[in-house]
């Protein structure tokens, strides 16, 4: 048991490592502050009641979505990097078990994404209190949210990379997140009595089978609530963080089933 361990927090270890060093880390990491940074120019070209919203929404839009994007692009490159060149069987003389390597792939990555909110977290702070916004503990649950929603995306480009191609598994990824981020417009329509989805069985079934299958990532964007004063509860933070949890732990699942049963040159 403890040798397993071993191995895994060496993977993970490697995996924050080769994170760091990768080029595309280093230009997102830059992209991300310099995003946050921008909502600061945007504020100054709203109305005076609209500035500080500006901050605030934006900022967190940016964070968020420069956090999913981490997660895809280091999920997908870094593991195929890992497989093509072999270098967990380079940093550990022992056998390595499969799911030893998606465990600490996963960890790793998520090392490295919480590094990356927290940076960004500390520009989204700073831009607000340069437009003297509050700043309240309902912005720190802010990013816990998002880490919680990057687990998901993580564990999804972990499974795609187990055995599709680099830009296969991005572009399957990135388009489970676009999904999942349109389920609660799904949702409000099949709510609706009128429209093309509701009419039409074949669509109607369809919509159900997303809402029932993929997750509702706008669960994790309290936006909204942050800029109209609604307390975001430590309850409804631990939900999302079990709601994360069960969809992070099913495809992390799955890409260790995947990844056991496939065979390397």
């Amino acid at each position: 048991m403890s040798e397993a361990l071993g191995r895994i927090h060496a993977i993970a270890r490697n995996t924050f490592v080769e994170a760091y060093r990768n080029r595309a880390f280093l230009g997102l990491s830059i992209l991300a502050v310099l995003l946050v940074i921008a909502s600061l120019l945007l504020s100054q070209l709203a109305i005076r009641d609209q500035a500080k919203r500006v901050v605030i929404d934006f900022g967190q839009f940016a964070i968020s979505l420069l956090s999913v994007i981490t997660a895809v692009v280091l999920g997908v490159i870094l593991i195929f990097k890992e497989i093509d060149r072999k270098t967990f069987y380079l940093i550990i003389p022992k056998p390595i078990h499969r799911h030893e390597v998606i465990l600490g792939k996963y960890l790793g990555l998520m090392e490295v994404l919480f590094i990356v909110i927290i940076v960004m977290g500390a520009s989204w702070f700073v831009a607000m209190k340069i437009r003297d916004c509050e700043i309240n503990q309902d912005m720190a649950k802010a990013l816990l949210l998002v880490l919680f929603e990057a687990s998901i995306v993580v564990s999804v480009a972990l499974f795609f990379s187990s055995f599709a191609t680099p830009i296969m598994s991005g572009i399957f990824t990135f388009g489970f997140y676009l999904v999942g981020c349109s389920t609660s417009v799904l949702q409000d329509i099949l709510h609706a009595k009128k429209g093309a989805i509701v009419t039409s069985q074949f669509l109607r079934g369809l919509a159900k089978a997303i809402v029932y299958v993929f997750p509702d990532l706008g669960v994790f964007n309290v936006s909204k609530e942050i800029i109209l004063d609604v307390p975001v509860t430590w309850d409804y933070v631990l939900g999302c963080f079990l709601y994360s949890l069960g969809y992070s732990l099913f495809f992390i699942l799955l890409a260790i089933l995947v990844f056991s049963r496939r065979e390397f040159n």
